[in-house]
């Protein structure tokens, strides 16, 4: 597959999975939980899809389906940018809230990296299977 072809795929699963990460963050918003659950929760599933795409070695067997799946659907579901934006604002909330903010670091960094690691076996499991 062309340059061309393989960008149109990263662009339709990024739209697709940007939409989903909106889904998400209204679904949280209805719930009156606080905004970063939603980013929190995309990011952690993120995580672990993109483990398995890589467990599975997607990215040398099919080039096309990991530009839609992996660099597409999962870069547009996860995000980098908003997580840095909630990082600020709760680090300007000071006191109880800088507690929330160091929370959810560890949960975003330690887990995102466990469940990364948790995917790249369970894909080596299934493509060994």
């Amino acid at each position: 597959m062309s340059g061309f072809g393989l960008a149109c795929l990263v662009g339709l699963g990024g739209s697709a999975g940007a939409l989903l990460r909106y889904g998400v963050g209204r679904w949280i918003a209805a719930e009156g939980k606080p905004g970063f659950y939603g980013t929190l929760v995309v990011n952690l599933v993120g995580s672990l899809a993109m483990g398995v795409l890589i467990g599975i070695g997607l990215e040398q067997r099919n080039a096309a389906v990991y530009a839609l799946t992996g660099i597409g659907f999962l870069g547009g579901l996860t995000t980098y940018s908003t997580l840095n934006v909630q990082k600020a604002t709760l680090y300007r909330g000071g006191g109880a809230v800088r507690r929330t903010l160091y929370l959810y670091l560890a949960a975003t960094y330690v887990g995102g990296f466990a469940l990364t690691a948790a995917g790249v076996g369970a894909g080596s499991l299934i493509y060994h299977l």
